[in-house]
Order: structure tokens, then C-alpha cells, then sequence
């Protein structure tokens, strides 16, 4: 039966928790006004997207029940 190949020292959890913290370490991270202000960007886009699909959602609800389907509160139509 076949061995398996011998782990090296110095890999391990440990070994990928110092390496991961060090890495960490060299990264610039935004201030905090900066995230603020960018999270409020994207809080207030997100808003109005979803304002944007209910509106148009709603109207082609309407459309396509009183003109399409024929659903009370559509005009009559004659008959031939």
C-alpha cells in the first residue's frame, strides 16, 4: 500500500492563521466616512431600483388584467 506524502512543517491552521493575519496587515483600508458614504450610496440605489420594479410591476398588472385578461373594471366590449 502506498504512503501518503509527509505534511512539511510549518503548514497546518496555525501556519494559515499567521499567514492570513499578515496579509491582513498590508491591506489599506478605507476610512470610515468613506464607507459610510459609499454604503448610504448603495442603501439608496438599492431603494429606488425597488421603487422602480414595483412601479412597472404594478402597471403591467394592470395592463395585462383589465386589457389583456379582460378583469372587471375593463371597458366592454361590443358584440359583433
Amino acid at each position: 500500500m502506498a504512503q501518503a506524502p509527509a505534511i512539511p512543517r510549518g503548514t497546518g491552521v496555525v501556519a494559515f492563521a499567521q499567514e492570513c493575519w499578515a496579509e491582513l496587515q498590508k491591506v489599506t483600508w478605507p476610512e470610515r466616512q468613506t464607507i459610510v458614504r459609499l454604503t448610504l450610496i448603495v442603501i439608496v440605489i438599492s431603494v429606488l431600483v425597488a421603487v422602480y420594479i414595483f412601479l412597472f410591476d404594478n402597471l403591467f398588472t394592470i395592463v395585462v388584467t383589465q386589457q389583456i385578461v379582460g378583469a372587471p373594471g375593463a371597458s366592454p366590449t361590443p358584440a359583433p
